[in-house]
Protein backbone atom coordinates (compact mmCIF):
# COMPACT_ATOMS: atom_id res chain seq x y z
CA UNK A 1 0.00 0.00 0.00
CA UNK A 2 1.08 3.20 -1.07
CA UNK A 3 1.64 6.38 1.71
CA UNK A 4 -1.45 7.84 0.73
CA UNK A 5 -3.58 4.71 1.15
CA UNK A 6 -2.21 4.36 4.68
CA UNK A 7 -2.70 7.97 5.68
CA UNK A 8 -6.59 7.91 4.53
CA UNK A 9 -6.95 4.19 6.43
CA UNK A 10 -6.01 6.46 9.49
CA UNK A 11 -8.28 8.88 9.03
CA UNK A 12 -10.70 7.13 8.61
CA UNK A 13 -10.13 5.73 11.62
CA UNK A 14 -9.62 8.79 13.30
CA UNK A 15 -13.61 9.64 11.88
CA UNK A 16 -14.83 6.14 13.53
CA UNK A 17 -13.50 7.29 16.99
CA UNK A 18 -14.82 11.05 16.21
CA UNK A 19 -17.39 11.17 13.99
CA UNK A 20 -17.96 14.88 14.74
CA UNK A 21 -13.91 15.82 14.17
CA UNK A 22 -12.73 17.43 11.15
CA UNK A 23 -9.84 15.84 9.93
CA UNK A 24 -7.20 16.42 6.90
CA UNK A 25 -4.05 14.50 5.82
CA UNK A 26 -0.72 16.07 5.35
CA UNK A 27 -1.04 20.17 5.18
CA UNK A 28 -2.19 21.81 8.60
CA UNK A 29 -4.64 25.21 7.94
CA UNK A 30 -2.77 28.39 9.36
CA UNK A 31 -6.07 28.86 11.63
CA UNK A 32 -7.39 25.22 12.31
CA UNK A 33 -10.63 24.77 13.82
CA UNK A 34 -11.42 23.30 16.92
CA UNK A 35 -12.22 19.51 17.36
CA UNK A 36 -10.18 18.62 14.08
CA UNK A 37 -7.38 16.07 13.58
CA UNK A 38 -4.60 16.02 11.06
CA UNK A 39 -2.03 13.36 10.13
CA UNK A 40 1.04 13.93 8.71
CA UNK A 41 4.05 11.76 7.60
CA UNK A 42 6.76 11.72 9.99
CA UNK A 43 9.67 9.56 8.65
CA UNK A 44 9.29 6.55 6.32
CA UNK A 45 11.91 3.32 5.75
CA UNK A 46 11.68 0.28 3.96
CA UNK A 47 13.04 -2.99 4.96
CA UNK A 48 13.80 -6.20 3.13
CA UNK A 49 12.99 -8.95 5.26
CA UNK A 50 12.54 -12.04 2.83
CA UNK A 51 12.52 -12.49 -1.02
CA UNK A 52 9.30 -12.53 -1.11
CA UNK A 53 8.06 -9.19 0.58
CA UNK A 54 9.28 -6.20 2.54
CA UNK A 55 8.24 -3.66 5.82
CA UNK A 56 7.57 -0.55 5.53
CA UNK A 57 7.93 1.26 8.64
CA UNK A 58 6.69 4.80 9.07
CA UNK A 59 5.96 7.16 11.42
CA UNK A 60 2.82 9.86 12.00
CA UNK A 61 2.32 13.08 13.35
CA UNK A 62 -1.42 12.95 14.67
CA UNK A 63 -2.44 16.63 15.38
CA UNK A 64 -5.52 17.34 17.30
CA UNK A 65 -6.63 20.49 18.10
CA UNK A 66 -8.92 21.59 21.44
CA UNK A 67 -10.71 24.64 22.93
CA UNK A 68 -9.11 23.03 26.13
CA UNK A 69 -6.28 21.33 27.27
CA UNK A 70 -8.19 18.61 29.33
CA UNK A 71 -10.01 17.95 25.71
CA UNK A 72 -7.13 17.69 23.85
CA UNK A 73 -5.64 15.15 26.53
CA UNK A 74 -8.66 13.35 26.99
CA UNK A 75 -9.17 12.73 23.32
CA UNK A 76 -5.67 11.93 22.41
CA UNK A 77 -5.56 9.86 25.32
CA UNK A 78 -8.78 7.76 23.65
CA UNK A 79 -7.31 7.92 20.54
CA UNK A 80 -4.19 5.79 22.05
CA UNK A 81 -5.82 3.23 23.75
CA UNK A 82 -8.28 2.42 21.01
CA UNK A 83 -5.00 1.61 18.60
CA UNK A 84 -3.12 -0.35 21.56
CA UNK A 85 -5.92 -2.54 22.36
CA UNK A 86 -6.23 -3.73 18.37
CA UNK A 87 -2.70 -3.06 17.74
CA UNK A 88 -4.12 -2.65 14.12
CA UNK A 89 -5.44 -0.09 12.33
CA UNK A 90 -7.08 -2.32 8.97
CA UNK A 91 -4.26 -3.65 7.60
CA UNK A 92 -1.31 -1.75 9.69
CA UNK A 93 0.19 -2.56 12.53
CA UNK A 94 0.30 -0.35 15.30
CA UNK A 95 4.30 -0.79 17.28
CA UNK A 96 4.23 2.52 19.19
CA UNK A 97 1.88 5.24 20.36
CA UNK A 98 3.31 8.56 22.20
CA UNK A 99 2.21 12.36 22.64
CA UNK A 100 3.27 15.95 23.79
CA UNK A 101 1.79 17.51 25.96
CA UNK A 102 -0.79 20.23 25.01
CA UNK A 103 0.08 23.34 24.26
CA UNK A 104 -1.86 26.88 23.23
CA UNK A 105 -1.43 27.89 19.66
CA UNK A 106 -0.21 31.49 18.90
CA UNK A 107 -2.36 33.03 16.51
CA UNK A 108 -5.85 31.55 18.09
CA UNK A 109 -7.36 30.20 21.74
CA UNK A 110 -6.72 26.52 20.90
CA UNK A 111 -4.85 24.12 22.45
CA UNK A 112 -2.70 21.74 20.37
CA UNK A 113 -1.17 18.09 20.86
CA UNK A 114 0.75 15.97 19.22
CA UNK A 115 1.14 12.15 19.01
CA UNK A 116 3.44 10.04 17.28
CA UNK A 117 2.15 6.88 15.60
CA UNK A 118 4.51 4.32 14.51
CA UNK A 119 3.39 1.94 12.21
CA UNK A 120 4.49 -0.94 9.89
CA UNK A 121 2.94 -2.60 7.13
CA UNK A 122 4.12 -5.52 5.54
CA UNK A 123 4.10 -5.67 1.31
CA UNK A 124 4.67 -8.54 -0.89
CA UNK A 125 6.92 -8.03 -3.70
CA UNK A 126 5.56 -8.41 -7.09
CA UNK A 127 6.73 -11.93 -8.82
CA UNK A 128 7.61 -13.11 -12.06
CA UNK A 129 4.94 -15.16 -13.49
CA UNK A 130 5.22 -18.19 -15.40
CA UNK A 131 3.28 -20.17 -17.50
CA UNK A 132 1.29 -23.00 -16.55
CA UNK A 133 1.95 -26.39 -17.49
CA UNK A 134 -0.43 -27.86 -20.10
CA UNK A 135 0.08 -30.89 -20.15
CA UNK A 136 2.22 -33.69 -19.11
CA UNK A 137 2.84 -36.43 -21.21
CA UNK A 138 5.03 -39.65 -19.72
CA UNK A 139 6.46 -41.94 -22.09
CA UNK A 140 8.39 -45.60 -21.17
CA UNK A 141 11.59 -45.93 -22.40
Amino acid sequence: MSVVDDMVTIETYIKTLFPAAITGKQKIPLKPPPNSFYVVVDDENRVTETRYHFRNDRVYQIVHFAERPDTALANMSAFGDAVLQTELIKYIRVNDWSTTQPFETEDADLYAIIGVLDTSVRQARIQKAYPKINNVNVTQI
